[in-house]
């Protein structure tokens, strides 16, 4: 609209210079400096739409699980950095932070916030479990174990890490895990609460155990995609991210707190 009316104020503007009734009519003889100013201004507010349309975020993106470290990379910058992540084990948060934690320069020390939500793997579980004799989905016990050491070594290494950058005067971290006993299938991570990485685990897989004739099934995805959302993107990435932001901040509040059983 606003880019017609300036072409039309512009074309207007050269009758009314060039053909003496349409001039006279409008009492001007001042329309060709009219005429280029609107021009001017077309073109003006045609080059800030552009860089507008360059600066502003997608409504959405695909990104890999592991380009969260150039992500965290960005956050840390910024001198208080929230983190709510649901996930299988909180692998891909843990490893993908840390490295981006250790490289901090000197002087930065931001204010980290982390809160990391698994599922409870010391109850029953069919997904991951393993197949029974009719093929059909159980729980297996010693899987769940391996999990739950998986989730006790990532909630370590965070605790050690928080000793580490707090001695070295690098970063003030404080970082949680809850436990649920929900489906794994769900994973998204919330920075800041205005930036969203989302996803599931997208594969079920049946391999065979490693020390025994059991069948197990497997939930996939560490090097899935993401779908990425900005709030600065839009209504729709800004409805998404206050969704996640809510389901996480419920879930956050009816989870117990991780307590593993001693290794």
């Amino acid at each position: 609209m606003t880019k017609a009316l300036l072409l039309a104020i512009f074309g207007l503007g050269l009758v009314a210079q060039f053909v003496q009734p349409v001039g006279d009519a409008l009492e001007g003889k001042a329309f060709l400096g009219g005429a280029l100013l609107s021009l001017v201004g077309y073109v003006l507010y045609s080059e800030v739409q552009k860089l507008n349309a360059a600066l502003r975020p997608a409504p959405k993106d695909v990104v890999r699980m592991l380009d969260l470290r150039t992500v965290f990379d960005e956050a840390l910058r910024l001198p208080e950095v929230r983190i709510d992540a649901i996930g299988f084990t909180g692998e891909t948060v843990v490893g993908q932070l840390s490295l981006a934690l250790e490289d901090l320069p000197d002087g930065v020390r931001p204010d980290v916030k982390v809160r990391i939500l698994v599922p409870d793997f010391t109850k029953p579980m069919e997904i991951p479990g393993m197949l029974d004799s009719e093929g059909k989905a159980v729980d297996d016990e010693r899987n769940r174990e391996e999990l739950l050491g998986y989730v006790r070594r990532h909630e370590q290494r965070m605790k050690a890490l928080t000793r580490r950058l707090d001695h070295d005067r690098k970063a003030d971290l404080d970082s949680q895990f809850r436990v649920l006993h929900i489906s794994p299938f769900l994973k998204f991570c919330l920075i800041n609460g205005d930036q969203l990485f989302d996803g599931i685990y997208d594969e079920v897989v049946k391999k065979p155990a490693a020390d025994r004739s059991d069948q197990l099934l497997d939930l996939m995805g560490y090097q899935a995609s993401l779908t990425r959302w900005h709030t600065d993107a839009g209504s729709a990435a800004r409805e998404k991210c206050a969704q996640r932001k809510e389901l996480f901040e419920t879930l956050w509040d009816v989870a117990r707190p991780f307590t593993p059983p001693a290794s």
